[in-house]
């Protein structure tokens, strides 16, 4: 665990108002916040830079890959892929694969 320094600052009302608000909402002490707040400014551009990737691929969530699994809908005719699935993956075992599964 790290270890902490307290220390003293000053803040407008305004300011500590709203960080004392999103510590409530987010069920989080205002220290906690002022510590990430600190701790995302010294990380940098970098960093801010991913952030706002991130948000830009959150807006296009309707695009993205991952949600679109499962909405074309293919006929397939296995039944047995939960027992089976490692077959249907890989193919079928060699020969030293099966040897050594029956020691």
């Amino acid at each position: 665990m790290s270890e902490y320094v307290t220390t003293n600052i000053r803040l407008p009302k305004d300011v500590y108002r709203e960080i004392k608000r999103r510590a409530l909402e987010e069920e989080k002490s205002l220290a906690q916040i002022v510590r990430e707040s600190v701790v995302q400014y010294l990380a940098g551009p970098a960093v801010t830079a991913l952030r706002s990737e991130d948000a830009r691929m959150a807006d296009d969530w309707e695009n993205d890959p991952l949600w679109l699994i499962g909405t074309d809908a293919t006929v397939a005719d296995v039944t047995d892929g939960a027992v089976n699935h490692d077959f249907y993956l890989y193919g079928p075992l060699s020969e030293t694969a099966r040897a050594e599964l029956k020691d």
